[in-house]
């Protein structure tokens, strides 16, 4: 065989190899996932290991289970999950093993988080409704002082806590 006819075959197989859904090469072995919390600022672990404050995007293996957790001062902590996820790799006509294999069959889902942050509100000391609003209040009022609150946080937190008092009344 003729070294040009070798070289254009190898080239014809390796572009249709490519080029066929191979996820491995589509699409890589790792996902750039968002996490966003409200409010915003929230400090995040994934999996346990520090990884900043949110808004924030982050590269994450496609076939692996990640926690994350969410902190803010003023605020109930959140968590939430990226779970790995076949749907949108099995429905293609043309399939690989080794895309299975290597995790780039798999999506993390969702692709983009966000988690909605509740305040944390004292547990009721069985003093009338108004005296509990106030406390709440006061409470997130101290927090801004300390600065441990920016200004949008600090209303934020105190409409949720309207809201709350309003549903329970």
């Amino acid at each position: 065989m003729k070294p040009f006819a070798l070289f254009a075959s190898v080239l014809v197989g390796f572009v249709a190899f490519s080029h066929t859904g191979c996820a491995v090469f589509s699409k890589g072995r790792k996902q750039t996932v968002v996490v966003r919390s409200t409010p915003e600022g929230a400090t995040t672990k994934i999996n346990g290991t520090e990884v900043g404050s949110t808004p924030f995007k982050v590269n994450l293996k496609r076939d692996e289970v990640f926690r994350v957790d969410l902190a803010k001062n003023g605020f109930e902590d959140g968590s939430a999950l990226f779970l790995p996820s076949t749907t949108a790799y099995d429905a293609r006509y043309l399939r690989w093993g080794i895309d299975y294999q290597l995790g780039a069959a798999k999506d993390l889902i969702p692709a983009e988080m966000s988690v909605e942050l509740k305040p944390a509100l004292a547990v009721s000391s069985g003093a009338d409704r108004y005296s509990e609003l106030t406390a709440q209040i006061n409470r997130a009022d101290a927090l801004l002082e300390k600065g441990e609150l920016t200004k949008a946080d600090h209303k934020y937190l105190v409409d949720k806590i309207l809201a709350t008092f309003q549903i329970l009344n």
